[in-house]
C-alpha cells in the first residue's frame, strides 16, 4: 500500500517559498498486489472534494499485473513487478455509490445491493462494481469491476482485487472520511473553489 505525498511541495513551505499554489498535487492511496504468477492486480482511491456547484468524488482505478518481479536484491539486480495502468479501469464513485460500500466495509451488509451492485452505465460502456466480504481462502474485501463496451467488437474486462483484513479496515475508514469533502468540500478553500469543472483522474505514473 502506497500514499502518494509531495515532499517537494512540503520543503518549499518548510523555506518560505510559496510560489505554488497550495495542494497543486492530488494525493492518491493505492494497494499493489502482485504475486509470482504474474495474476495480481492493483487498485488506487482518489478523492476530489467538491466545490462551488461541482460535486465531489473518488476515482477508483484498477490494473492488473504486468509483470512479475525478478533479480535479487543482494545483488543488486532486483526488479519490482509492473502493473498496467495504461489499460487501467477508471470508475467515478459520488456519495451515494461510497454510502453503499460503507455498508459492506462497517460489516452492515456482506456485499453491495445483495449482490447486485453498483451499476453505471454510460454511453459507451456499461459498468458493475461490487464489494463482497469474503472468508475463504482468506479472511477480506472482494472488490471487482467489470465494463462492458456497447459495440460488439468490444470485449468485456473485468478486474478483481482483495483487500486483507487490515487493508479493509484502513480503506473503510478513510472512505468515511472522504463523504464530508464530497458533500461540502474544503471550506474556503480558493485552490479547489478556481479549478476548472473538470473531474478526471490523473494519469497514473508507476
Amino acid at each position: 500500500m502506497n500514499n502518494g505525498t509531495n515532499t517537494a511541495e512540503t520543503a518549499q513551505k518548510a523555506s518560505g517559498h510559496n510560489d505554488a499554489p497550495a495542494r497543486s498535487y492530488r494525493p492518491r492511496l493505492s494497494f499493489y498486489h502482485a504475486n509470482g504468477k504474474g495474476t495480481g492486480s492493483a487498485a488506487q482511491f482518489e478523492a476530489v472534494p467538491a466545490g462551488g456547484d461541482r460535486d465531489g468524488a473518488v476515482f477508483l482505478s484498477l490494473a492488473q499485473q504486468k509483470s512479475v518481479a525478478t533479480g535479487s536484491v543482494e545483488q543488486g539486480t532486483r526488479q519490482h513487478a509492473t502493473f498496467d495502468w495504461q489499460n487501467r479501469v477508471t470508475v467515478k464513485l459520488n456519495f451515494g455509490d461510497l454510502c453503499q460500500m460503507l455498508q459492506v466495509f462497517k460489516g452492515q451488509a456482506a456485499s453491495i445491493a445483495d449482490g447486485k451492485g453498483l451499476y453505471h452505465d454510460s454511453r459507451n460502456t456499461t459498468t458493475l462494481i461490487n464489494l463482497t466480504r469474503q472468508s475463504e481462502p482468506y479472511t477480506g474485501l472482494a472488490l471487482e469491476v467489470s465494463r462492458r463496451g456497447k459495440a460488439e467488437s468490444e470485449p468485456a474486462v473485468r478486474t478483481r482485487i482483495v483487500f486483507n483484513s487490515a487493508e479493509a479496515f484502513g480503506l473503510g475508514a478513510v472512505l468515511e472520511q472522504v463523504l464530508g469533502l464530497l458533500a461540502f468540500g474544503i471550506p474556503n478553500d480558493a485552490f479547489y473553489s478556481a479549478r476548472p469543472e473538470r473531474l478526471e483522474p490523473e494519469s497514473a505514473t508507476f
